[in-house]
C-alpha cells in the first residue's frame, strides 16, 4: 500500500511539473472589468495566470510562447443561463435520453467553438453530464449543473400533456421527461428534491417561481410556489453554502422569490421601480436575456396561448434594462436558448449593445457573470476565474479586430478568435 501510495504521489508531482506553461506576448488586455486596454504579457502557468507585466517577460524554458501582435485578450465568456437538454425539435420533448445527450454535446461544442468557457445550467442538466465535461472527457465549456428544476405542480416546469395524471396520485416518479424536471408540492417533497440535486451534484439550485411563456398551464401572473416552499428551498441550498436562482416575469412574483431569500432572478420582464429598489437593495442579481424574448413571438411552434404570453413579456424588456441601469442591478450575460436556437448566440452580444457599450456587455459576460456564478460558494469548485487577474484560473480568449468597437466580430470564431485556452490548457490555437 505504501508503495503504491508513494507511486501516486510521484504521478502527481509529475504531472504538476509538466503541466502546460504559455507566455503570451504583446497584446491589448481586456482584464475584464476596467473599459480600458492595457498594453502588456501574460504568462501561464500550470493552468493559472502567473504573471501579467507591461514590461518584457522572459518564458521558462520549454514554455509555450505565442506572439500575440497587438491582438485584444479577454477572459473566457460565460453564459449564465443555458439548457444543455432542451435542444430536442419542437414536438419531440420525449426523445430517449440517449438523443437528448447527444444534442447537448453538439450545444456544448458550439459554445466552447464561440468562447465560452464556462457555462451555468439553469435546469435540465445532470450533473453527471457536468462532470464529463468539467473533466475535459467530453469537449465543451465548464458547466455549473443545477440539476433538475424544481417546480410545484402546474408550475412552469409541469411539462406533462393535460390527460397526464399526477405522479403524487398514483406513486409514480415525480421526475418528468429525461429527469430534467421534478414536481415538488409542499415544504417536504421541496426539501427531498433540493436535496436529490446536491446529492447528484448541483452546484446551484432552480426553482420556478411564476408563469411562464412556453408551459401550457400557467399564466404569466400565476404565483408559484409559496413563501414556505421557497423558503424551503434556499435553506436546503444555504444548508450546502449554495443558493436558489427562480424563474419569474411580475413584481409580485419576484418581491416573494425575493424577500424569502432567492438570491438570483431569471428573467424579470416584467417588475417595476419599487421591485427593481428591493431587488438592488437585497444585493439580488436579474440575469435577463434579449435575443429569445425578441424572437420568441415568431416561433411557428407556439399555441395562440404561447404568443400571447410571449407578447406580454417582451413588452417589458426596454424598461426592465432602464431599472437594471437605473439601480446598477447585477445582471450578467445569459441567452437561454432552447429548441437548437443557440446558434444565434453572438447576437447577444450586439443587442446588448444597443443598451449599454461594448466594454460594459464584455464585462457582463465575463466578471460579472463569474460573480453570480461564484454564489455558488465552496461547491465552486474550479477557482477564481472571469477576469485576467494574477493568480486566477487562465481562461482565456485572444481575438482579431478591434473588440470594443465591433461585437460583430464575435459572429465568426473561426475567423476572429485566435486562441481559446480554458483552465490553461489550450483549446483551439490559429497562431
Amino acid at each position: 500500500m505504501r508503495r503504491l501510495l508513494l507511486s501516486l504521489c510521484i504521478s502527481l508531482v509529475s504531472f504538476a511539473a509538466y503541466a502546460d506553461t504559455v507566455l503570451i506576448e504583446n497584446i491589448r488586455i481586456f482584464n475584464g472589468v476596467d473599459a480600458e486596454l492595457t498594453a502588456g504579457n501574460v504568462l501561464v502557468v500550470d493552468g493559472l495566470i502567473a504573471t501579467i507585466s507591461s514590461d518584457e517577460i522572459e518564458g521558462p524554458d520549454g514554455a509555450t510562447v505565442i506572439a500575440g501582435n497587438n491582438r485584444i485578450l479577454t477572459p473566457g465568456f460565460i453564459d449564465l443561463h443555458v439548457h444543455l437538454g432542451m435542444h430536442s425539435p419542437p414536438g419531440r420533448d420525449n426523445e430517449h435520453a440517449t438523443v437528448v445527450g447527444a444534442r447537448s454535446v453538439a450545444a456544448a461544442k458550439f459554445f466552447l467553438d464561440h468562447g465560452f468557457t464556462t457555462i451555468r445550467d439553469a435546469g435540465g442538466t445532470h450533473p453527471d453530464l457536468a462532470r464529463a465535461f468539467n473533466s475535459g472527457e467530453l469537449y465543451g465549456p465548464r458547466v455549473f449543473p443545477s440539476g433538475a428544476i424544481v417546480s410545484q405542480t402546474a408550475g412552469h416546469g409541469d411539462w406533462r400533456a393535460p390527460h397526464d395524471r399526477n405522479p403524487a396520485h398514483t406513486g409514480g416518479s415525480p421526475y418528468l421527461a429525461a429527469d430534467n424536471a421534478i414536481l415538488a408540492d409542499g415544504i417536504d417533497a421541496t426539501l427531498v428534491a433540493v436535496r436529490e440535486n446536491l446529492k447528484n451534484g448541483a452546484t446551484q439550485i432552480k426553482i420556478m417561481g411564476g408563469g411562464g411563456v412556453m408551459s401550457d398551464f400557467d399564466p404569466i401572473h400565476s404565483l408559484q410556489p409559496s413563501p414556505a416552499e421557497i423558503r424551503a428551498a434556499v435553506q436546503a441550498a444555504g444548508d450546502w453554502g449554495t443558493y436558489v436562482l427562480a424563474h419569474a416575469y411580475t413584481s409580485e412574483a419576484v418581491t416573494r422569490l425575493v424577500e424569502n431569500g432567492v438570491k438570483c432572478i431569471e428573467h424579470g420582464l416584467l417588475i417595476d421601480d419599487k421591485t427593481a429598489r428591493l431587488v438592488a437593495a437585497n444585493n439580488v442579481a436579474i440575469s435577463t436575456q434579449l435575443v429569445i424574448f425578441r424572437s420568441l413571438v415568431g416561433m411557428s411552434n407556439l399555441s395562440d396561448v404561447q404568443k400571447e404570453k410571449a407578447l406580454q413579456v417582451r413588452a417589458g424588456q426596454e424598461n426592465l434594462i432602464r431599472l437594471i441601469k437605473k439601480y446598477d442591478i447585477t445582471t450578467g450575460f445569459s441567452t437561454d436558448f432552447i429548441f437548437g436556437q443557440y446558434q444565434g448566440l453572438p447576437r447577444e452580444f450586439t443587442e446588448r449593445a444597443e443598451f449599454w457599450s461594448n466594454a460594459e456587455v464584455l464585462r457582463q459576460a465575463t466578471s460579472e457573470s463569474a460573480e453570480i456564478i461564484r454564489m455558488a460558494g465552496k461547491l465552486n469548485r474550479h477557482g477564481n476565474f472571469g477576469e485576467i487577474r494574477e493568480g486566477w484560473v487562465a481562461d482565456l480568449l485572444l481575438h482579431e479586430g478591434e473588440l470594443l468597437e465591433d461585437l460583430s466580430t464575435l459572429a465568426d470564431p473561426e475567423a476572429n478568435l485566435a486562441l481559446i485556452m480554458r483552465a490553461g490548457e489550450i483549446i483551439k490555437r490559429t497562431l
